[in-house]
């Protein structure tokens, strides 16, 4: 997971955070409003902030309301693809606020109040996205530097410190931020790394990575739902490999476990991937479940089976029928009505009967050989 691409991205941090930064953009402008509007002590143009405080506070009402609207699709979409142009409008509007504030006032403490009121919220809400941020702060930053030198009011050494400070406070929260929001994501990561590992040790089978026996009757219930209005059959073949005990007990264990999984990709690779299925049943033994049009069509892979593990030519001096590994395979159609225990009944009742018959060879219902 590249965390790093991640936080670069044009984004919201969260909808409440959004939210939360357009309510304090009115709440800060209502106030600006009743201090310029309301007789001030300082004599103020009123007409310069007409245009910028209203400006804001339409704009802030209209965002809230697609944004509650959109709600966590806020950073898809078109919204999504004008949120610089939005941050940008922002920045323009309270830039031009922060330079007649620093030429009307004649102290600076109100303009650095109501500039971190303005900035930090927006480092919180905007702090995933390094481009919003920068798009929202670096115009108001110059504007105030800007207003700073053409002012008549000289700032002291200690209101130049605070203007500093500010900055390095909204820096450092932005830090800390993403440092935080990367510890959580790759938590998460990490988190849904354990699920996934979780839920292939309880479906797939460790040793050949097939499906296991759990999994069996989950996929059995789904595809006879799929099958109840359709005109394909659900088949199940079981196989056995043929004198696997001798097999173990001649070349060993090790050697055992190594040709189960030689034989599992055999079958792996002998299936249609959007209709088939394989399963380690218990040890030597496999299970396929197959979608098919007809018996056709489950004999063709059951034959297929059968072909991939000759070509494999795996060794097997203790079988009686052939002096390679070989199975028998016993195939069954699944009935409406029909459970998977009784399916699965039917289809060793075939394979007893492929191994009654000589090993190395394919039985389905009905007693019908190939």
């Amino acid at each position: 997971m590249d965390i790093k691409h991640s936080t670069g991205e044009m984004a919201i941090a969260s909808v409440k955070g959004y939210i939360w930064f357009l309510c304090l953009n009115i709440i800060c402008c209502l106030w600006l409003v009743l201090r310029v509007f309301g007789g001030a002590s300082i004599p103020l143009d009123a007409e310069n902030y007409t245009l910028p405080l209203y400006g804001i506070i339409g704009f802030s009402l209209f965002n809230a309301l697609v944004t509650w609207r959109l709600h966590d699709r806020i950073n898809e979409g078109l919204y999504q693809k004008c949120l610089p142009a939005i941050v940008l409008i922002f920045s323009a509007f309270w830039s031009v606020i922060f330079f007649h504030m620093l030429n009307d006032f004649q102290q600076p403490t109100i303009a650095m109040v109501a500039l971190v009121i303005v900035l930090l919220p927006a480092t919180i809400t905007f702090y995933i996205s390094a481009k919003l941020l920068t798009l929202f702060i670096v115009p108001i930053i110059a504007t105030v530097i800007f207003g700073g030198f053409i002012s008549p009011m000289v700032f002291t050494l200690l209101q130049s410190i605070a203007a500093v400070i500010i900055l390095i406070v909204v820096l450092s929260a932005r830090y800390i931020l993403i440092e935080s929001y990367q510890r959580t994501q790759r938590s998460e990561y990490e988190k849904n790394l354990l699920i996934k590992k979780l839920l292939r040790l309880a479906n797939y089978d460790t040793l050949t990575g097939l499906y296991n026996r759990h999994s069996l009757g989950e996929y059995f219930a789904r595809s006879t739902r799929s099958l109840v209005q359709g005109k394909k059959s659900l088949f199940l073949i079981v196989l056995d490999i043929d004198f696997f005990k001798q097999y173990n007990d001649l070349y060993g264990h090790v050697e055992g476990d190594k040709c189960l999984i030689r034989v599992s990709r055999c079958i792996e690779q002998s299936l249609r991937k959007d209709t088939d299925a394989a399963f380690r049943f218990g040890g030597e033994e496999f299970v396929v479940m197959a979608t098919c049009d007809g018996p056709g069509s489950a004999l063709s892979i059951a034959k297929r089976i059968q072909h991939a593990l000759a070509e494999a030519r795996i060794p097997h001096k203790g079988s009686t029928v052939s002096p390679r590994v070989t199975m028998s395979l016993g195939v069954a159609r699944w009935h409406p009505g029909m459970t998977m225990e009784a399916l699965l009944e039917f289809a060793d009742k075939q394979l007893y009967q492929a191994k009654r018959d000589g090993r190395n060879r394919i039985c389905w219902e009905r007693q019908k050989r190939e």
